[in-house]
Order: C-alpha cells, then structure tokens, then sequence
C-alpha cells in the first residue's frame, strides 16, 4: 500500500506527497556507525526523520544544497545528480533524491560513507522494486 504524507510549504495549502519512505527504512541508514541523523524531505520542509538534529534547518538547507547540485550537474554535462558529499571538520552530509523526495544524511567526520553508500544503495532498490510491483497492478 502507497502512503500518502501531507505536506504544508511556505504557508501554502497542504499538498500531499508520493512515496513508500517508512521509518524503518531511515532507521537502515541511522543505524550505520556514525550516522547522526536522516531526513527526508520536500520542497526544503522535513516530512520524516530519525536521529536528534533541527530538521527544518537542515531540510531548508539541504534543499538549497539539491538545487544548486542539478544545476551544476546539468550546466557541465554531468547527467542526473546521484548524489552530494559535503565533509567538514566534525561531520559529514550526503543529500540524494528519493522518489518525490530527498534525503539528507548526517554521519560523523570518520564515518564510513562506503556503508552508508550501500544502505542508501539497498534504499534506492527498495524503491525502484516497489515501483515494478506498482506497475503490474
């Protein structure tokens, strides 16, 4: 069964959003070593989220951050953004779309981001096999 999530942006009627994102499935990425928190979100606004962090901020920002990597990915040819790896000194920020959605993860600075990157692999498989399903029906 697809669930249906509301989503109230920037003042504007409530809209819903299309996705089969649970908290189990965040609850996959949060538990790799080192993973602070998930957010998924949409339109800049956090419709999920696992872990301790100010989800509003980080979904505005990581928003911005979405926007600004198709546009870098599209004005240099690169094809669709896959994903976006921010490391700084304490932490480390992966933003990937997500069916309607995107996702941002927080993980420590020494956090391995080749685990991180194969539960955000299984994830993605989640979805496209769900959408298979969802084509048959």
């Amino acid at each position: 069964m697809e669930e249906r999530i509301q989503v109230k942006a920037r003042g504007l009627r409530a809209f819903e959003v299309s996705n089969i994102l649970d908290d189990n499935r965040l609850q996959v990425i949060k538990r790799q070593p080192g993973v602070l928190a998930v957010i998924a979100f949409y339109e800049g606004f956090p419709v999920r989220s696992v872990g301790k962090d100010d989800f509003e901020q980080v979904a505005a920002i990581a928003e911005d951050f979405i926007r600004a990597g198709e546009r870098i990915a599209s004005d240099m040819r690169m094809g669709v953004l896959d994903q976006i790896v921010l490391e700084a000194g304490k932490k480390k920020c992966i933003v990937f779309p997500y069916g309607d959605l995107a996702l941002c993860i927080i993980t420590l600075a020494d956090a391995n981001l080749g685990l991180v990157r194969l539960a955000i692999r299984q994830l993605k498989e989640m979805e496209h096999s769900h959408d298979k399903d969802n084509l048959g029906r």
